[in-house]
């Protein structure tokens, strides 16, 4: 037992409780700028997907003048549906803004302009000018093409125009 005394007093020197700092010394963290939110969302026209609604959401930055958005966004409409992820940012107090997005895209059986029940990955470019009516331009390719899918379609230019909420 004697034996013990002296590595338990030795312990309770080098106690990490003894350098850490007073509560009242420390400063609080700062709340951070980013927050999870609605990005965007609508309702849209164009190829291939016809009519379709569109929501997306992610981190959201806001300030005075510039708000970020580092999104996903989901679309479904009557020739398909979509995922792409992306980066948005909106410019002063009208709606306008533009967005860069890259994804996935999965035509129906009646697509408008791409082969029917085909996979396509590519991206588009997003420009709402003012009170977010605006549209959309992307180029899209078909992945995963069986030996006797049709060569026609197989790169499509996808185009849309909406407003959103």
């Amino acid at each position: 037992m004697l034996a013990m005394l002296p590595l338990q007093a030795f312990a309770q020197q080098v106690s990490p409780a003894g350098v850490r700092p007073r509560a009242d010394s420390v400063a609080p963290l700062a709340p951070s700028p980013w927050h999870v939110g609605q990005c965007m969302g609508g309702l849209t026209y164009g190829a291939p997907l016809k009519w379709a609604l569109a929501y997306g959401g992610g981190l959201v930055r806001e300030s005075e003048r510039i708000d970020w958005c580092l999104l996903g966004v989901g679309k479904v409409g009557l020739g398909g549906a979509s995922f792409t992820v992306g980066a948005a940012q909106s410019f002063g107090p009208y709606g306008s803004g533009a967005a860069l997005t890259a994804g996935v895209l999965r035509t129906f059986s009646n697509p408008w302009a791409a082969t029917a029940r085909s996979t396509y990955v590519g991206g588009a470019l997003h420009l709402w000018p003012l009170l977010a009516v605006g549209g959309e331009i992307g180029y899209y390719v078909r992945v995963g093409d069986a030996a006797e899918a049709p060569s026609g379609g197989r790169r499509i230019i996808t185009w849309s125009t909406g407003v959103g909420f």
